[in-house]
């Protein structure tokens, strides 16, 4: 998306500070090198005088107080080496009030601007960028634009009451000092480096801009005779862009959330150490021994976390403290969610705010965190493993984590389902090798295997390392795939403390298996949503499988909706847990076949 705008992208200042592009000189009439001593409207003459800007103002009484501004924030200094020309805007005495010590310079660099703009050459909606790197916009009455600027022109909000032609430029008197407005644009710009610079940079970073010379009006010269537009830039910025999120436009009335470099360090720390804490290791990479990973926790770099952070910190609308403040007593915790103009969750019970000092903004309020926390339904994204590992258990690992009652002849079938692809190059082949069994006396109607979730890891021994995967406490939605047709199975959840007890998650559920129906089909499952791996698009223009996009690598078929894993360990600390399936129908249930389980965190896994 591209937005053609009478100003210099804030995000951008290094650029904007020329106000306009100074490119070759062509067919400029007399009046743009400014040979006229007077330039006339409806209203009355322009006043003209051969002293330059900084005398005629030094030598007005009624000026005295701007001039002492000037004076004292060297503007008058910066003046013979800035370009030459100028337009200045100055209030007489009566209009003068004396901005705070912290604001003058500021206040004084928002009056002057580094090109000559005569007001033959004034349009409403005209935007100069000043000295201070935010703009003056020019609005016109009916009046004004009828050629009756003077008392009918605003300068943001202040009035146009006199104009003087100087030497080297133009003096536009007004109303009252500028006030320029600060937007969520100007706000960020403005942060400081030192404390805020990962979260400016990453604001910085994700837009760009260029000069659009064709819709760029010529408003003057320099004294070298170079041409000077009221430039024209094309800002570009996807991220934004594509959630109509313009963070310089007073139409936007938005929420943003800042993030000191602090605040972010000790975030993403916790994070790596609440990974290692539960046994993931936070470098796994996306693939793993050739393979996507199943066992893929979210983040494989600071910047994996980073982009969370940046797509939760913007809102679009207007939160106040009290939106923000917490009802803790809320026996739903999803009363305290809020969601971002990319849906991030922020819950606003664990995270923390400066509440007591919003920054009210000309187009939103802004929030600093005073601490925050990934939440673990970032940085797991899902857990999804298979059955398949049984084949790289050695026989005492088979007997402990794959319990069984009633079941023989377990095997794996190599590619039952062939490895595919949906995008070639992009995403690896996938396939199914279940792992199947039989009912070993089929006299006997009851069967159950006890399976302990595991993961495998080849090992440089030409090996495999095998392990329980253990699954830190909080909700989950609990998925599974087998085979269609199969001998319908219950389901039971149990988490399992470090000594060996075992504490029921939920209670026994009943899956439909043996209806012919696809649902649970391998990891082919299509009706749960949010089912498919991070980062993959079924929907990606480049997918050349057909239908079949939205079946690759699923979750699978739904069992719990919401389970919770309790934390037997001690709070925060993983869980090795148990699944037990079990049958009544061991007299005619034919071939079992187990394919994978996988926990997806709830939104309420915070």
């Amino acid at each position: 998306m591209k937005n053609y705008l009478y100003k210099a992208s804030l995000f951008w200042a290094p650029l904007a500070l020329v106000a306009g592009c100074f490119l070759a000189c062509n067919d400029l009439s007399d009046d743009d090198y400014f040979k006229k001593t007077t330039v006339s409207n409806t209203n009355q003459e322009v006043l003209s005088t051969s002293q330059t800007v900084a005398e005629y103002i030094q030598g007005r009484e009624d000026f005295s107080s701007m001039s002492q501004l000037f004076q004292a924030e060297g503007i008058y200094d910066e003046m013979p080496t800035s370009g030459e020309l100028h337009t200045v805007l100055v209030v007489r005495n009566q209009d003068f009030e004396a901005p705070d010590a912290e604001q003058s310079a500021t206040v004084a660099r928002s009056h002057v601007t580094n090109i000559s703009v005569a007001p033959s050459k004034l349009n409403s909606g005209d935007r100069l960028l000043m000295w201070h790197n935010k703009y003056v916009t020019i609005t016109f009455d009916e009046e004004a634009l009828a050629g009756n600027l003077i008392g009918h022109a605003l300068f943001n909000n202040s009035t146009l009451t006199e104009v003087i032609k100087a030497e080297d430029g133009y003096i536009y008197v007004i109303s009252a000092l500028i006030e320029t407005p600060t937007s969520l644009q100007d706000f960020i710009n403005d942060l400081d480096e030192t404390k805020y610079g990962k979260f400016k940079q990453m604001v910085l970073a994700s837009g760009g801009q260029e000069f659009d010379k064709a819709n760029s009006k010529v408003v003057g010269v320099d004294s070298n005779g170079n041409t000077i537009y009221d430039s024209v830039f094309i800002y570009t910025n996807d991220f934004f862009d594509a959630k109509n999120f313009d963070l310089s436009s007073e139409a936007l009335k938005a929420t943003m959330f800042v993030f000191s470099d602090d605040v972010i360090n000790a975030a993403l720390t916790t994070a790596k150490q609440t990974l290692a804490g539960w046994g993931y290791d936070h470098k796994m990479a996306l693939m793993r021994n050739g393979v996507v990973d199943s066992v893929y926790v979210g983040y494989s770099s600071d910047k994996d976390l980073e982009d969370w952070i940046l797509k939760a910190a913007f809102y679009n609308q207007v939160y106040s403290a009290a939106d923000l403040t917490p009802n803790r007593s809320a026996a739903d915790p999803t009363e305290n969610d809020i969601k971002s103009i990319y849906n991030i969750q922020w819950r606003t019970s664990v995270q923390e705010l400066d509440l007591e000092n919003p920054v009210s903004l000309s187009n939103g309020v802004a929030y600093e965190v005073k601490s925050f926390k990934i939440p673990n339904n970032r940085l797991i994204y899902r857990l999804h493993e298979e059955f398949r590992y049984y084949e790289q258990c050695d026989a005492d690992q088979k007997a402990l984590y794959f319990k069984s009652e009633n079941l023989a002849n377990f095997k794996v079938n190599s590619n039952e389902v062939a490895p595919w692809t949906p995008l070639s190059g992009v995403w690896p082949e996938h396939g199914d090798s279940p792992l199947t069994c039989k009912v070993a006396d089929n006299t006997v109607a009851h069967y159950q295997l006890d399976f302990t979730p595991i993961f495998s890891r080849a090992n440089s021994e030409g090996g495999f390392d095998v392990n329980p995967l253990m699954v830190p406490p909080g909700t989950y939605r609990m998925a599974m795939g087998f085979k269609q047709g199969m001998a319908a199975m219950s389901v039971q959840l149990f988490a399992v403390a470090e000594g060996g007890e075992e504490e029921e998650c939920a209670e026994k559920i009943d899956l439909p298996l043996s209806d012919g129906s696809t649902t649970y089909h391998y990891d082919r499952g299509a009706t749960l949503s949010n089912r498919l791996p991070e980062y993959y698009d079924p929907n990606d223009e480049r997918n050349t499988a057909g239908n079949k996009n939205g079946y690759y690598w699923t979750d699978g078929g739904p069992v719990y909706t919401e389970v919770t894993i309790p934390a037997v360990n001690g709070e925060g600390k993983a869980v090795q847990l148990l699944i037990r399936l079990t049958g009544e129908n061991g007299t005619n249930a034919g071939t079992l076949t187990f394919n994978h389980w996988c926990l997806r965190p709830t939104v309420n896994n915070y």
